[in-house]
């Protein structure tokens, strides 16, 4: 198979083309202002894109970097860009519908669960012989960054909290990133029999990943926690702002 040849998950086409229209449905009385469906519309177009395309076949037949990139997009940011394309309406609606029960002290343990669940070597080779486990590979990591970036995105958590919550998840996943990068034996038997491209070795193919990924996981991370940072000397200016002469 050539590597600019498509391969394609169609459940996941199935599932992005349902979630745009019950967006488009729940917009008729609530429309959302347009970045709010820009960020929704990237999202899902960065799962079914990257899953329905030369990168899926890459991914599945060749590198493991281009997988690792893959399972970022699926994983970090088309969760993130999906949920902050609700609406206050609509997440409310979720809310209604058991949302309201995803807290963070569960959410941070089974995003991590799924993170490093699905990148164990045995789950991993597991799902690239068989194909069509890639589909139970992928379910997992959006699930897992959808349930992560809830409590963010829901407006629950204090700014402290939010603050404490994104650095803990931060450093906690950055360890499967340096491992890739510092190991020189490759941790996935599938490519080290793959077909290889651009020249790279199994280990150096490894070592690029993980550095992909930690370099996604920073630049997402201290995204979301510089907005909280300025969102905590907002408060700060406010209260400070808010104090009587005297008490100063």
């Amino acid at each position: 198979m050539s590597p600019t040849d498509f391969s394609f998950e169609p459940l996941y086409l199935v599932l992005t083309v349902a979630a745009a229209a019950s967006y488009v449905w729940a917009a008729r009385n609530d429309r959302p202002p347009r970045w709010r469906a820009v960020c929704f519309s990237v999202g899902l177009f960065l799962v079914a894109a990257s899953l329905n395309s030369p990168l899926e076949t890459i991914a599945a037949h060749r590198l493991l970097l281009v997988h690792l990139l893959q399972n970022a997009l699926i994983a970090d940011i088309a969760p993130l860009l999906v949920l902050l394309g609700l609406t206050p309406s609509m997440r409310a609606t979720l809310n209604r519908r058991g949302a309201r029960h995803i807290r963070a002290r569960y959410a941070l343990p089974a995003w991590l669960v799924a993170w490093y669940g699905t990148h164990l070597a045995g789950f991993y080779n597991w799902a690239l012989d068989s194909g069509w486990a890639l589909n139970l590979e992928h379910g997992i990591l959006i699930l897992g960054g959808l349930l992560f970036w809830w409590p963010i995105v829901s407006g629950r958590l204090s700014t402290a909290a939010g603050l404490a919550y994104l650095g803990a998840g931060f450093v906690a996943s950055s360890f499967l990133g340096l491992a890739l990068i510092f190991s020189s034996r490759p941790f996935y038997s599938f490519y080290v029999h793959a077909p290889r491209l651009w020249g790279l070795s199994p280990a150096r193919d490894q070592n690029l990943g993980g550095i992909l990924m930690n370099a996604e996981q920073t630049i997402v991370f201290l995204l979301a926690i510089g907005w909280y940072v300025w969102r905590l000397l907002e408060e700060e200016h406010i209260s400070g702002a808010g104090e009587s002469p005297a008490a100063r």
